[in-house]
Order: structure tokens, then C-alpha cells, then sequence
């Protein structure tokens, strides 16, 4: 970039503001466009040139000094662009999917590495060579790989050499189904293994920055496995390591419903928790009070804390920001507030572009506007005269502030939201502070021999309270509301009416700040109409899945019709819908479909499991899940119905596939 990071620290608010929005509408342009970079680098070196010319010979003249303006604006749309394409797995010019064959071998180093709660682990690999029959080629590229395994040997940064079954990424596309594809290309993943350690060759163990960072965070965990209580170990790693993994699902449930997801993912509270506990230490100790000593102490430790944490997008936002605080306290600079946030926001982006999709980077962004925005508004709405009181009504006033940045994006994509946050904001302002600095206590000292172990029961004590927290907030009634639907252009909608009422309220306008709140209320009565919709309607859904699964929904129930025959998984069942679940706000009822035998629900409504497939009856229209193709069947009046269970079907005998999306069938008929 032409402009320097002091530049950048003293431009106004409004100068950062515009600079991230180029940014950011050059990144998503690129992302919807086919444009060639070369077509891009051109102009990008076009505008640069001009600039550099109107920058010596046209500062002085008005017109000039407006179009440095706008080139510098062009600029970093242009770059924008150019970041994108630079990051995503097409520009790569020795990408390993489009060299590898079937007899070649990969030779690559595990990056990422988790261990599995069932029979797989899984890792991302870091592609270096493709190994051919007779020769080797350089190659590039990620590959995330499933791994069924029982040796231990396999760990981040182990160098490996193998021959998987490579397949590209791919949504089945049933309702409320996670975009797997879009979450992993933007970590720079497209393709997807499943192999056992069997075909793997462990070759050594890679000596790089990561893996020291790798190593230390494995040497942490074990700290946690020895001394801590086996119950406990899973969340005790999450919080402070940001490794979820040995979480149960029904853990990672409840912190979701209670709103304390958070507390889980290392994000700006851990870095704010850490910074205060720095920030205590060095007003206790009389020779560290000095300014520059206490921000270059807590740089370092901060940015270690975040390549400990494995560099989520939602830490390095926290750490980042400080960066640039504590930059412009160090250079005399006043640099406060939503010019740290859009700086900060814009450095991470030039870092990788790639974060603008990622889902944690943008509600750790709208969290930490809305708190900056909203946070002095709410604090003064009340006071107490007693201290306590209003310690806990300013952490209130902080969670209900990052829920207003928050909420409208989360809706969208989790179609939830969680109605005691405001009590587990209550609670987490004394656990999750104390939680995380007993362990950091635990990390620091663990090898002292009785302060250990007064320390671990300190720790147990401290995580048992939390957890018991978190539950008794699951077991308040409706601790959850799902089934919100909206459009992203609804959402977007709600965004603007909230800073149009807030541009109202602070230019002293109550009538146009009534006119906002109004609209604001209209919007959340039409998602909860919306939503009221969705929970009555009915429809009949075949998901595209390797076994034959139906959803029944109507009447306010939803009903889960599958092979009785088969039997798949409570578990894989669980996961394929819910977030169909979620989507329609109603919990599904779990109905298998015995061999000959018929499940009906009403008149119009029945099921049937036969030697020739899934017969179906709804609402005067027949199908039938085919197993085969016979006279009989084809003499039927049912609509064949394909699907993974049987790919094999002859094409011009089907009616309707499953093989590439799950297929929605209204009661008059298929939509």
C-alpha cells in the first residue's frame, strides 16, 4: 500500500470507515465475479501511477487534491479484488487436485489436527508435493482429511505420505443443512478425504513457528488431562485453549441455548479478562507502573496468547485492536473507539480477505460496534447508589449492547436466540473472569507440588459451578426461541432502522427516533409472524441421504420417518436435521417404518415399507422411494422417487431425484 500504518493511525474516523467499505466491496465483488487478476492487477497499477503522479505535480490544485481522494478509495477496491483472488484455491498454479491420479501418492504436513469423539479424526493437511510413479511434482493446496485411526503418532506437524480418495466438497443441500462448502473454502478448502493410518507414512515431524505454537498448546492441554477432573477437561481446554473438540455435544448445546457460546470460542472477553489481570499486576508492583512497559508487556503476551489459541479470527480482532491502541498511545495519538474497531477490521482483512465471509469475524465485529455504540446509552438508563449494583448493571449494559450488534446476524444464520442471555451475562461476568485467570494460575504454576494440587481443585470447583450455571439456565422454561427465518435483506433492513434510530436519538429527534423504533418493532413482529407461519406449514421433505429419511411436518409437529429395516444412527439422525429443526422452530419426533408394516397419520397421510421401496400417500398424490425398477412398479401410479440409496436406478423410469438436493413436497402436490 502507498499509505503508511502512522498514516493510516491518524486519518479521521470516516477516512477508515470508507477505506474498509472499498475493501470489503472489492473482496465480495471478486467472490461474484469471474474478472481474470491480471485484468485487475492492470488497473490496480493504472490507478496506482495516477495517484503517484497526482501526488507530486497536482496536491496543491483543489481538483487534484478530490481525486487523490477517490484514487486512493479506487485503490483499495482494486486491492480488494486482487487480495481475493490471491487467497482463493483457483490461483493457485500448482493446485494438487488437478494433478493428482489415482496411483500417485501426497506428501504433506498436518496443520490442524483433532481427535475424534467416535472412530475418525480429522486433519488438514497442507499439500507439498504430488509423489508420481516414476517422478514428483511441487504442489499447493489444503485437503481436509477423515482419518480412522488408533496410532497415536499422528499429531499437527507431522509430516506424512499417503494415497487418499480424493472427492470435492459438497452440500447435500437439505433445508437448514451447514454450508460446509462455502466454511470450507474460506479456510481454503475444497476437497475432502476419508482413509485409515493405515495408508499413512509418518516421515517426521516438521520444525516450524507453528509447531512450536503447536507444541506448547499440547503440552498445556496435558496439564489439564493430568490434573483436572475428566468431566471438567473439555471445558477447561475450550476456554483457555479455544480447542473445543473434547467438548460433548450436549455441552456445546447448553452453552448455546444459555447464549454463553462465547465463553467457549477465545474471543475479545478472554483478551479483555487477560488484560485486566495484566493491568492489576502492574499497578501492585511500583517499578512496573510506567505506560510504555505495561502496553509493550501486554503486546507480546497478547499476540503469544493468540498464536497459542490457534489465531481465531474472533482473538486476533481483540489483539489487533489493542495493537493499534496501544500504537497510538506509544506515538501520542488519540485513536479510540470505532476508529480502533474499523482500523483493526481493515489490517485483518489486508491479512487475509478471506475473513470478511467467516461468520466469527463478522459477529466479533458487530459485538464490539454495537458495544461502542450502544454500551453509553443503556449504562445511563440506570444508577445506583450502591457500587455493586452498578458492577453488575455495567456488564448487563455491555451484553445487551453486543446482542443489539449481534442479534439480527445471528437470527440469520442460526435461526435462534437464547431469552436469559442477560442472566448468563449476569453470571459469566464473575465465572468466566475467574475461570480463565485460576487456570492461567494453574498453566503458570503447575510445578510447584502442593500449590498444583490446591490449584486443580480450585480450578474443578470454579468449572463445576460454571457448569451447573449454564445448566440450570438450560432448564429455565423456553430458555431457547428458534424457527426465526429471515431474509437477508430483512436483516438488513432491522441494521439500518437500528443506526437510523440511534442517529436520531443522539441528534435529539424524537419524532424521527420514534418513526425508527416503530419500524424496528414492525420488523421483529414480522419475524415472529413469520415464524408462527413456518411452525404451521405444512410440507413433506425427502433429504437427500445415503439411507431413506422423510420429514412430515405440519400441525405444529414435525415427525422424522426413516428405513426401520436399516436403522441408521440416533446420532447421524440428529445431525442431519437439526438444523431443519432449528429452521422451523419445532423438536422432531423420531418415527421408524417397519418392514410391511404401515404408519399412517391421517386419512390423507400414510406410510409404507415394501421389497420395492418407501411408499408414500400424501394428500391424493402418490410416491415411492424406489428400491428397483420392475413391472410392477412401473405399471403403479406412484412417482418414482431416486435417491443415494440406490444411485443405480435408470434415469428415464425416475420422476424425481434426491441425488443432488433434498426435495420439498406441498400438500397439493410437489413445489
Amino acid at each position: 500500500m502507498l499509505i503508511t500504518i502512522s498514516q493510516l493511525l491518524i486519518l479521521r474516523k470516516s477516512s477508515i470507515l470508507l477505506l474498509l467499505i472499498a475493501f470489503s466491496l472489492g473482496i465480495i465483488l471478486a467472490s461474484f465475479t469471474a474478472i481474470h487478476w491480471v485484468i485487475i492487477f492492470t488497473c490496480w497499477i493504472t490507478f496506482a501511477f495516477t495517484y503517484g503522479v497526482t501526488i507530486a505535480y497536482g496536491e496543491q490544485v483543489l481538483f487534484f487534491r478530490k481525486w487523490i481522494n477517490w484514487n486512493i478509495m479506487v485503490l483499495f477496491f482494486l486491492s480488494g479484488m486482487l487480495g481475493y483472488h490471491f487467497k482463493v484455491i483457483s490461483s493457485y498454479e500448482y493446485e494438487f487436485s488437478e494433478i493428482y491420479l489415482a496411483n500417485d501418492q501426497l506428501l504433506g504436513e498436518i496443520i490442524e489436527f483433532q481427535k475424534g469423539e467416535n472412530e475418525f479424526d480429522k486433519a488438514i493437511i497442507e499439500v507439498k508435493k504430488v509423489i508420481k510413479p516414476h517422478t514428483e511434482a511441487l504442489a499447493q493446496g489444503k485437503l481436509l482429511c477423515y482419518i480412522r485411526t488408533s496410532n497415536s503418532d499422528l499429531k499437527e506437524g507431522s509430516v506424512i505420505l499417503f494415497q487418499p480418495d480424493i472427492q470435492p466438497i459438497k452440500n447435500k443441500n437439505n433445508p437448514g443443512e451447514f454450508n460446509a462448502e462455502q466454511y470450507w473454502k474460506i479456510k481454503g478448502i475444497s476437497t475432502i478425504a476419508f482413509t485409515t493410518d493405515e495408508n499413512i507414512e509418518v516421515l517426521g515431524q516438521a520444525k516450524t513457528f507453528n509447531s512450536f505454537w503447536t507444541n506448547s498448546r499440547n503440552y498445556l492441554a496435558n496439564i489439564v488431562k493430568q490434573y483436572i477432573d475428566e468431566e471438567n477437561q473439555g471445558l477447561v481446554i475450550a476456554l483457555s485453549l479455544g480447542d473445543k473438540s473434547n467438548l460433548s455435544m450436549e455441552k456445546r448445546n447448553n452453552f448455546a441455548n444459555a447464549g454463553a457460546m462465547h465463553v467457549l470460542a477465545v474471543s475479545g472477553m478472554h483478551v479483555g479478562i487477560l488484560l485486566a489481570f495484566l493491568h492489576f499486576i502492574f499497578q501492585k508492583i511500583s517499578f512496573l507502573r510506567k505506560r510504555n512497559l505495561y502496553l509493550y508487556t501486554a503486546l507480546i503476551l497478547l499476540w503469544c496468547f493468540a498464536f497459542l489459541t490457534g489465531m481465531s479470527a474472533s482473538v486476533v480482532r481483540a489483539v489487533a485492536m489493542f495493537t493499534l491502541l496501544a500504537i497510538g498511545q506509544i506515538k501520542g495519538h488519540r485513536f479510540f473507539g470505532l476508529q480502533a474497531i474499523f482500523a483493526s477490521a481493515l489490517f485483518l482483512l489486508i491479512f487475509n480477505p478471506l475473513f470478511i465471509f467467516d461468520i466469527g469475524f463478522q459477529l466479533s465485529y458487530l459485538a464490539v460496534i454495537g458495544i461502542s455504540l450502544f454500551y453509553r446509552p443503556i449504562l445511563g438508563l440506570f444508577h445506583s447508589r450502591y457500587k455493586i449494583i452498578n458492577w453488575f448493571w455495567q456488564g448487563t449494559a455491555v451484553g445487551i449492547a453486543a446482542q443489539i450488534g449481534t442479534v439480527p446476524l445471528s437470527l440469520l444464520y442460526f435461526n435462534q436466540f437464547p431469552n436469559y442471555f442477560f442472566i448468563t451475562n449476569i453470571g459469566l461476568l464473575i465465572l468466566a473472569g475467574v475461570a480463565l485467570i485460576s487456570v492461567v494460575l494453574l498453566f503458570l504454576l503447575h510445578f510447584i507440588p502442593w500449590i498444583v494440587d490446591v490449584l486443580a481443585y480450585i480450578v474443578n470447583t470454579i468449572f463445576d459451578i460454571l457448569n451447573s450455571f449454564i445448566v440450570w439456565v438450560n432448564s429455565l422454561p423456553g430458555e431457547v426461541s428458534t424457527g426465526f427465518t429471515p431474509h437477508p435483506l430483512h436483516v438488513l433492513l432491522i441494521y439500518v432502522g437500528i443506526g437510523f434510530s440511534l442517529y436520531q436519538w443522539r441528534k435529539g429527534n424524537a419524532k424521527f427516533f420514534k418513526i425508527g423504533i416503530l419500524l424496528l418493532f414492525i420488523s421483529a413482529v414480522a419475524l415472529i409472524f413469520n415464524r408462527e407461519y413456518n411452525k404451521s406449514k405444512e410440507e413433506l421433505v425427502v433429504l437427500n441421504h445415503y439411507e431413506k429419511v422423510i420429514l412430515l411436518k405440519g400441525n405444529q409437529s414435525l415427525h422424522v420417518l426413516y428405513d426401520g429395516e436399516k436403522r441408521p444412527s440416533l446420532s447421524s439422525l440428529d445431525y442431519l436435521i437439526n438444523g431443519y429443526e432449528n429452521a422451523t422452530g419445532i423438536k422432531a419426533i423420531k418415527t421408524p417404518v417397519p418392514k410391511d408394516i404401515q404408519v399412517q397419520f391421517s386419512d390423507q397421510i400414510n406410510f409404507a415399507h415394501t421389497k420395492d421401496g418407501m411408499a408414500i400417500a400424501y394428500y391424493g398424490k402418490k410416491y415411492l422411494l424406489a428400491n428397483r425398477i420392475n413391472k410392477k412398479v412401473l405399471n403403479s401410479d406412484y412417482e418414482l422417487i431416486k435417491g443415494q440409496w440406490n444411485q443405480f436406478l435408470p434415469e428415464e423410469h425416475i420422476n424425481i431425484s434426491t441425488t443432488k438436493k433434498a426435495i420439498v413436497l406441498s400438500p397439493i402436490g410437489k413445489e
